[in-house]
């Protein structure tokens, strides 16, 4: 039988087997971290706090980071990043207030910061264009399956042995994907070689400002302005519901079996065509799945609408991604995708702390706010930027750039 071609592809399954794995760690803390927390005394609001601490770390070091994976290659900021991450993961074991859960939470943020936009970037640098739809779906199809089973594997060692043992089971497995990337992406994840034109080039920051990348950076903040409202209430909202430790995980893995089954043919559909109406037509579908969540306080319906949601991100996150890389600098890919993530995390910021302030007022206002803000930035983003570009017939070309004097041949 032969294998989908994001497994033919060597580089990149490296990456998918590595990131299948960091998919395990978070699997197996997420869903119950929020939870800990509260047994732990932390209020509410504190853990309001801690979910939007997280995403302020990503959101102010996501862009340099993806700038320094620029200069220096994607290796050592994915090891790195993981082995942070994995440090504050083993802290968790001994947090007991509200201070040191904020902390460690902004130390994995910083980790995250670290690894994420030079991952994003490194597939862009092993995969040709007519093949990142298909690339991107595989990422997020490896993500899932390392999500699958692990937050029902944490529910149940939850209730039978603690939450510690998941934060030390995480921490290890962080450990080893890290080690992993620092022996398998040798030769693929070094610094990015420019063209060379007698010059260095320094490629201006207003290269991100153009209106191709504008309308991606606008679905980023919407997609992750919702995801932000629920990481410090989506837990505690179905513990509310009457949902069990095990119910809670699963919540989680609902999304992962349907994106693992369907990404193949979403990742198809993304290298197919424009990509604008996809996207308009799967956010304003998912907007209202996140709508009903609050609507319908049902565990059993809230696992079903997990699994419709699934099917449907797996068109939507591939079609983003591949057109964000349609319409970048190759040069500054780096750059490119720490400004998109940047982007998300801003929305998720800025949301984060929200989500606490509706929930006390009423379990269902997040996900009425989340729904409509997603709807309404969509409609603006693909029918302002996205449509528009991609009916111009636009082609990608390179940015401007500006001579400096120096002996630095990295692109900047």
């Amino acid at each position: 039988m032969k294998l989908p071609w994001v497994l033919q592809h060597p580089p990149l399954r490296v990456i998918l087997v590595l990131t299948a794995m960091a998919g395990v760690a978070v699997g197996l803390v997420i869903p119950f971290l929020t939870l800990t927390a509260r047994d732990r005394g932390v209020s509410l609001d504190a853990i309001g706090v801690m979910a939007s601490s997280y995403l302020i770390a990503q959101m102010l070091l996501q862009l340099p980071m993806g700038v320094l994976s620029d200069r220096i290659g994607r290796r050592l900021p994915i090891a790195l990043g993981l082995l942070v991450e994995a440090g504050a993961t083993v802290g968790y074991i001994t947090a007991d207030s509200a201070l040191s859960f904020i902390t460690l939470r902004v130390v994995q943020g910083v980790g995250l910061a670290m690894l994420y936009p030079a991952l994003r970037a490194l597939i862009v640098d092993v995969t040709p264009n007519e093949r990142r739809g298909q690339a991107y779906a595989g990422f997020g199809a490896a993500y899932s399956a390392g999500l699958l089973f692990a937050p029902m594997l944490g529910g149940i060692v939850a209730e039978t042995v603690g939450v510690n043992a998941l934060f030390l089971s995480a921490a290890a497995v962080e450990v080893l994907v890290a080690i992993g990337g620092l022996v398998f992406l040798q030769g693929d994840a070094g610094p990015r070689p420019v063209v060379a034109t007698g010059e260095t080039e320094r490629i201006p920051f207003r290269a991100l400002l153009v209106a191709p990348l504008i309308g991606a950076f606008i679905l980023s903040f919407a997609s992750q302005f919702q995801i932000g409202l629920f990481s410090g209430i989506w837990s505690i909202y179905l513990a509310d519901i009457g949902a069990s430790d095990f119910e809670v995980g699963l919540s989680f893995s609902t999304f992962s079996i349907a994106y693992l089954l369907i990404a193949p043919v979403g990742g198809r559909l993304a290298d197919a065509g424009a990509r604008w109406r996809r996207l308009l037509v799967a956010n304003l579908l998912i907007s209202g799945i996140i709508i009903i969540y609050g609507l319908v306080p049902s565990v059993p319906v809230i696992l079903l609408l997990g699994l419709v949601e699934g099917a449907i991100a797996t068109v939507q996150q591939p079609s983003l991604d591949a057109y964000l890389a349609s319409v970048s600098d190759p040069r500054i890919q780096g750059r490119v995708q720490g400004a998109f993530t940047t982007m998300g995390m801003t929305g998720a910021a800025v949301s984060a702390f929200l989500g606490s302030v509706l929930y006390g007022i009423a379990p269902v206002i997040p996900f009425l706010t989340g729904g409509v803000v997603l709807g309404l930035l969509t409609v603006v983003a693909v029918l302002r930027f996205i449509r528009p570009t991609e009916l111009s017939g636009y082609r990608l070309q390179p940015a401007p750039v500006a001579a400096v004097a120096s002996s630095d041949t990295d692109a900047r």
